[in-house]
């Protein structure tokens, strides 16, 4: 395994590093029992640490992870982030008082201008980093940032250990704890997949 937890806070082994940027953006103390996944829709991973370690922002999230793999810890895992909003999941609300946020550096939906496939803030992304896909129950296909390779085994690293650390009950994504609200991680993520590995089912 490619980190463990130490005290609230992710270590890198086997030659992974963890970055440390601490947001002012948390609260009290939790028990994590959730993992809840998030794409940031951003330009990039470090103007979303940026912007998520930013008072003005009001939010958070416990780890940002770049399209490189590299990984950054905003909050510890024991104190409260604010990533999920108002959400609901097997019967708890306030998925903030009981999970741990990890968001991927990820555009999200995208829109087709001219030859391009442009994110909501007008970059450019490149057509190998784009997919078509349609989410869940609407009814046209629409370009969607890719992940990584690099990023997905990150994330699996990381959910591991997290998993291991806190025994974890179950893996959501941000669309599913606040469904109609968001779209986060969105149709070009593998959550099954994912969910299986983490939690070994």
């Amino acid at each position: 395994m490619g980190y463990r937890v130490e005290n609230g806070w992710l270590v890198g082994t086997h030659g992974n590093t963890v970055l440390r940027s601490e947001s002012p953006n948390h609260g009290g103390e939790i028990v994590p029992e959730f993992l809840v996944v998030h794409f940031t829709a951003g330009r990039s991973a470090k103007s979303s640490v940026a912007w998520l370690c930013n008072p003005e922002s009001k939010v958070s999230a416990h780890l940002v992870i770049g399209r490189d793999g590299s990984v950054t810890q905003l909050v510890a895992f024991n104190r409260r982030a604010w990533h999920a909003g108002r959400s609901q999941w097997a019967g708890r609300s306030d998925l903030n008082s009981c999970s741990i946020g990890i968001e991927l550096d990820n555009k999200g939906k995208l829109h087709r201008a001219g030859s391009h496939w442009k994110s909501w803030f007008g970059e450019v992304v490149p057509d190998e980093e784009v997919a078509e896909a349609i989410y869940k129950d609407e009814h046209v296909r629409l370009g969607w940032h890719t992940y990584s390779a690099e990023q997905l085994e990150a994330l699996t690293q990381v959910g591991a250990a997290l998993a291991t650390q806190y025994k974890l009950r179950d893996v959501m994504g941000h669309e599913d704890i606040a469904p109609g609200r968001k779209n986060d991680p969105g149709p070009l993520f593998p959550m099954e997949s994912f969910r299986a590995s983490v939690l070994g089912r």
